[in-house]
């Protein structure tokens, strides 16, 4: 048999324990949708908008490979290149046919000795003459890849405007076989993008367009 006392106390644990159950778990559970529900709505509008961007992926290598203006650069470095070997290779003839002629002259001789200090003299400008020549060619290749590179990144940046792009990636072709660790690494380094779509390729529309100008 329960007595008043009793039954109050039941019926006032039974009320804290409702209590503690709204006031702890209900809003705990409540405070977690809210949270993920807030999450979601300000995530929408960022995967909507990335839905919305127009991105296009340009593979340099092939760019590179298939220009006309690339072509053309080369040939003409190639004929830069060989008149400075024909004009070297002409002094260096000249150089042993002095040589040869000093030879003729008798050891010791005043004659020979004025030879072997000229051959000595010109075989000093010649040397100082192949390493203008090398680094003239140097630098007249890096003048070429520059001005080309130029010309590509004006020509993407064109069609981004005109076909109304909001991001080009580039991406280019990587050989993995290197000589050495530092190398492979340097290469990996070099790989942007690796993967993408073939409907973002627009490799061949930016090759269109430059050898189209050039």
């Amino acid at each position: 048999m329960t007595t008043p006392s009793s039954s109050i106390s039941t019926l006032v644990e039974v009320d804290s324990r409702n209590e503690k159950i709204w006031k702890g778990q209900r809003p705990m559970k409540l405070s977690k949708f809210i949270f993920v529900f807030f999450v979601v709505v300000m995530a929408f509008p960022a995967i909507a908008s990335a839905k919305d961007l127009r991105i296009g992926v340009v593979n340099l290598n092939e760019v590179f490979e298939n220009s006309k203006k690339r072509v053309e650069m080369e040939e003409s470095f190639k004929d830069l290149k060989t008149r400075a070997e024909e004009q070297l290779t002409e002094k260096q003839n000249s150089l042993i046919g002095l040589r040869e002629e000093m030879q003729l002259l008798e050891k010791g001789s005043a004659a020979r000795k004025e030879l072997e200090a000229e051959l000595e003299k010109k075989l000093l400008y010649l040397q100082l003459e192949e390493e203008v020549a090398r680094r003239n060619l140097g630098e007249k290749e890096k003048e070429y890849y520059e001005e080309l590179y130029q010309d590509i990144s004006t020509a993407i940046e064109i069609i981004g405007k005109e076909q109304k792009f909001d991001l080009i990636l580039k991406k280019e072709t990587i050989e993995t076989k290197s000589a050495d660790l530092l190398e492979l690494r340097l290469k990996i380094g070099i790989g942007t993008v690796l993967y993408y779509s073939e409907a973002l390729d627009i490799t061949g529309i930016v090759v269109q367009y430059l050898n189209g100008k050039s």
